[in-house]
């Protein structure tokens, strides 16, 4: 007479291969929680800075360097030398946090020390009008706005004849005597004459989850739950295997 499954299962040699079986799980499972742990250590990020709260520029920011997270978006001040008249540069199809698509006025600015910085002064809602706002006015104290990183050339379309990128690398190219250079731009926060102010918010902090680490969370869950199949499917085919042998009788 042919054993049930449970009858099977409770044997000793199958008893003993469960609780291996379950500590393998055990193991899976530990690995899948240590996976899913590193994927929230990875997703933390040190405490980021007050991004409102004005500092000035050369205090957090080097010439001749990316902007790095902790300086993305931060406020700065910087004590103007000159903005440079003739280097006025339009860039084209920015909206300015609606839908409606403008143009930016962008000017060449030589700090006190000497460094160039690329400015963003102000949104008009085409090109021609951006550019009727270029001037020289004089600032009696220091220039307050957003430091922003440069933007990839390769998204303005040059055989068309726009410019949609404020690229540093790229200015830095037209503008004569433009070096050093800071690596980002600066969003300039007052209005600039003719132009509106440029609509930028605090940068968006927020930290995801790594998605390859709780991939392998998951993967490991997975062998877990198969490590029990597999004890389930050995003793299944020995009570199937006495069945078998138990008709041929």
């Amino acid at each position: 007479m042919a054993s049930g499954f449970w009858a099977v299962a409770r044997r000793p040699r199958w008893i003993a291969a469960l609780l291996l079986c379950l500590g393998i799980a055990a193991g899976f499972a530990a690995l899948g929680q240590w996976q899913l742990e590193r994927s929230v250590d990875n997703a933390q990020v040190a405490e980021a800075p007050d991004t409102e709260a004005a500092v000035p520029l050369s205090s957090i920011a080097d010439p001749q360097t990316a902007v790095t997270p902790a300086q993305l978006g931060r406020t700065v001040t910087v004590e103007p030398g000159e903005l440079v008249a003739g280097d006025f540069v339009v860039v084209t199809d920015r909206n300015n946090g609606g839908t409606e698509q403008g143009a930016v006025l962008v000017g060449h600015l030589v700090t006190a020390d000497g460094i160039t910085l690329a400015v963003a002064l102000g949104w008009a809602p085409d090109a021609e009008t951006a550019l009727a706002a270029a001037g020289t006015p004089s600032w009696a104290g220091p220039v307050t706005g957003r430091y922003l990183p440069s933007e990839p050339p390769s998204s303005s379309d040059f055989e068309a004849g726009r410019r949609s990128a404020i690229s540093v690398a790229e200015l830095i190219n037209i503008w004569p005597d433009a070096t050093p250079a800071y690596g980002g731009y600066l969003n300039l926060e007052s209005t600039w004459p003719g132009l509106e102010p440029i609509f930028s918010p605090e940068p968006d902090r927020e930290v995801s989850l790594n998605v390859l680490n709780v991939f392998y969370a998951i993967e490991w869950v997975i062998f877990a739950g198969f490590a029990i199949y597999l004890w389930y499917r050995l003793v299944r085919d020995v009570v199937e295997r006495e069945a078998e042998e138990a008709a041929v009788e």
